[in-house]
């Protein structure tokens, strides 16, 4: 299919840090900030982390700038010894450094009205590369902006919440104001459950995305796998074209029952709506996932339509007491068992207002296995009025993965009772 040629406005972008190098904090910056600017049309070719050393900055901002658009840089922009951002890049671009007094006198009279002391080093925070502006005057954040050589370049704070500010205060407007034609990009995302990533690509192995206008991809998620579509087209209405022609198709090759939703629709969204469509309430009974089902369902907005309530009931004195599991279940065939999850969902609908309940108990781990019943073995119960389903899993890995396993999947087996 002809779509026209576009041409991505591609960026780069260089977050400073000891702290992401030594696996201390996640680079959640450079997450945001790619986000943003593909919701702007703005793509980036290249994301590079560098540790808190100026030669090694210097040496990334001489590279960064010959073969990029724009260049946003992260980190490394306050009064301590660490941060050497400022003096890198005036190595790198042969700039002298110049104090900008009416930021001096902003400082000053900050730090004065909150009866702090003023310090030589608080005043480094008012010099910058001969030729940069400061991007938020008189506010209390670190930010500049600097052109070298044609080429926009905008370094931000690694403070979060002052990164993301400047971020779509300064930043972004001005990418757009620099560059009108540029292409839009949107991107979709099918979340596919009960296949595996090797069996995704087997059912999509004649799908050819060129021939849709996309960029395919895999990601796989806890319990589901992402299928990305990347659409760039000279305009809205062109790109949402491009993706709802690909979607139908991959929908068709997938299989409608694996497609559990698409971007934002998470399980536990998705099954919400149908429990609100539908005019029901949902009861839980957990043990070994300690709360986390009920979590799950209540951190959607709206949740109090249909959520009833939960009963975490991790001891066997709790199923006796709170759902009513009788004594004998628990002691043979015990409390990680299909008749004891039968139990609990009869119970969660017994002792609430529910019209649909799930149950989950299993070995979370890393103890308490045997030879029949290892670590990772769940029992996962979804009844519907008088139809129940009791299913037995067998997950790996962690403790917080086998529970977060066991959640996704008592959500899955409620998405499918209800879908049929």
């Amino acid at each position: 299919m002809d779509r026209g040629t576009t041409q991505d406005v591609r960026g780069s972008l260089l977050t400073i840090g000891d702290e992401i190098l030594l696996g201390d904090i996640l680079n959640t910056n450079a997450h945001h900030i790619a986000g943003a600017l593909r919701a702007h049309g703005f793509r980036l070719g290249k994301v590079v982390v560098v540790e808190d050393a100026e030669e090694a900055i210097a040496f990334q901002l001489e590279q960064l700038t010959a073969e990029s658009r724009f260049v946003i840089v992260t980190g490394g922009l306050g009064p301590t010894d660490d941060d050497r951002t400022k003096s890198a890049v005036a190595r790198a671009f042969a700039l002298p450094m110049a104090v900008d007094e009416t930021d001096l006198k902003h400082l000053m009279a900050r730090v004065q009205a909150r009866g702090g002391t003023w310090s030589d080093r608080l005043g480094r925070l008012a010099e910058l590369p001969q030729g940069a502006t400061r991007m938020a005057p008189g506010r209390p954040m670190a930010g500049f902006f600097l052109e070298h050589r044609g080429v926009p370049c905008y370094f931000l704070p690694g403070v979060p919440h002052e990164m993301e500010t400047l971020l779509a205060e300064v930043v972004l407007p001005d990418l757009v104001r620099r560059f009108p034609d540029r292409p839009v990009c949107r991107k979709r995302i099918l979340r596919i459950h009960g296949l595996m990533e090797s069996e995704i690509n087997e059912r999509l192995s004649g799908f050819d995305p060129a021939f849709y206008g996309i960029k395919l991809g895999y990601l796989p998620q806890t319990g589901e796998n992402w299928v990305t579509l990347l659409a760039t087209a000279c305009c809205e209405p062109d790109a949402e074209k491009i993706l709802q022609a690909a979607e139908e198709k991959l929908v068709t090759l997938l299989g409608r029952a694996h497609v559990i939703g698409r971007d934002q629709e998470t399980l536990e969204s998705v099954v919400g709506v149908m429990l609100r469509e539908r005019g029901w309430k949902l009861a839980v009974a957990e043990s070994c996932t300690g709360g986390l089902l009920a979590a799950r369902i209540t951190a959607v907005a709206g949740a109090s339509d249909y959520f009833d309530r939960g009963f975490v009931t991790y001891s066997n004195q709790a199923k006796q007491d709170l759902l009513g599991v009788p004594e004998e279940l628990l002691r043979e065939p015990g409390a990680v068992s299909r008749p004891v999850c039968e139990a609990m969902a009869h119970g969660a609908l017994r002792h609430s207002r529910a019209d649909a309940a799930l149950a989950v108990t299993g070995i979370a781990g890393p103890s308490g296995g045997s030879a029949q019943k290892p670590v990772g073995t769940v029992f996962i119960g979804c009844a519907l009025h008088e139809q129940l389903i009791v299913e037995r899993h067998q997950f790996y890995g962690s403790r917080r993965l086998v529970q977060e396993h066991s959640v996704q999947e008592a959500l899955a087996l409620l998405w499918r009772m209800l879908r049929s």
